[in-house]
């Protein structure tokens, strides 16, 4: 397993590829936070994880060493951006649309990890 010493990954957007880059990273023992504007879909992508790591389980197709509860140990929804990129070592962003939000999002993550005289970085705003 990846030393948590390592810092974790986020992946923000949790979507269908945001999903799968957590199972992924869940797979070489990494810890993976999810973070997505809606709070429902953090929630929806946790337990659509969950299914799909006992189903691969099962099939005999689950990447990694760890098991399906090992793997699902791993990962957890964020519903604070600041809070889920604090001590990243990795940031995934996994945004589909174009839109304001998505905009909003990756100027503050940026203004997180970069640093800026204000708290979310002004973006918030647009």
């Amino acid at each position: 397993m990846a030393s948590s010493a390592a810092g974790c990954v986020v992946i923000v957007g949790s979507g269908v590829i945001g999903r799968s880059w957590a199972m992924l990273f869940a797979s070489g023992g990494f810890q993976v936070k999810l973070y997505d504007i809606e709070q429902q879909q953090i929630r929806n992508a946790l337990e659509n994880i969950r299914k799909e790591m006992k189903l691969l389980e099962q099939a005999g197709a689950l990447k990694g060493s760890l098991s399906a509860e090992e793997q699902l140990s791993l990962i957890s929804g964020c519903p604070n951006i600041q809070e889920a990129v604090e001590g990243a070592m990795h940031i995934q962003l996994r945004i589909w649309k174009q839109t304001k939000e998505a905009v909003c999002v990756l100027w503050s993550v940026a203004a997180l990890r970069f640093g800026s005289n204000t708290e979310d970085g002004g973006f918030r705003s647009l």
